[in-house]
């Protein structure tokens, strides 16, 4: 890349303009960040007293929450796992813990869950079940939690 007709006095000027960008960009923050930030501690603690004077409606919340996190985009949660177990798209991984079962069982049969592993690992087909698995138990925790919440509100 060549820059032509640009000149040293071009270049400072540019770049005093880029500094006092961004000291007025410093000052917005110091004049609106910490009115947010104190409404924002407020927040936090109405929220986790809140929490304390009632653990089951914020357990359920967050566990119900978590459902709906899983079941809208369960590869958020199978992916850390799917790869913490050994199952990577260049196969097993040595020294992990699928590669332990996979010397303790020998041979793989398709279809069993050992093959699904390495399906899902890779990216193929196995990762459908996994993901369907994974929705399954997050449509549990949302559906869970709030028919414990209700019960609770109707005690």
């Amino acid at each position: 890349m060549t820059f032509r007709n640009v000149s040293p006095g071009d270049v400072i000027s540019g770049g005093a303009r880029f500094v006092h960008a961004g000291l007025k960009g410093g000052e917005i923050v110091v004049t609106y960040g910490k009115p947010a930030l104190v409404k924002s501690a407020n927040l936090a603690t109405q929220a986790a007293s809140w929490g304390a004077q009632n653990p089951i409606l914020a357990t359920c919340a967050v566990v119900g929450t978590t459902g709906a996190v899983v079941l809208a985009a369960p590869g958020l949660a199978t992916a850390p796992i799917i790869s913490s177990m050994g199952f990577t798209a260049g196969g097993i991984q040595a020294g992990s813990a699928a590669a332990a079962a996979h010397s303790w069982i020998g041979n793989i049969a398709a279809g069993s869950a050992m093959s699904v592993g390495q399906s899902a690992g890779a990216g193929g087909s196995g990762l459908v079940i996994v993901n369907g698995a994974a929705q399954l138990g997050g449509a549990a925790m949302s559906v869970g939690s709030a028919s414990v919440a209700w019960v609770k509100a109707k005690l």
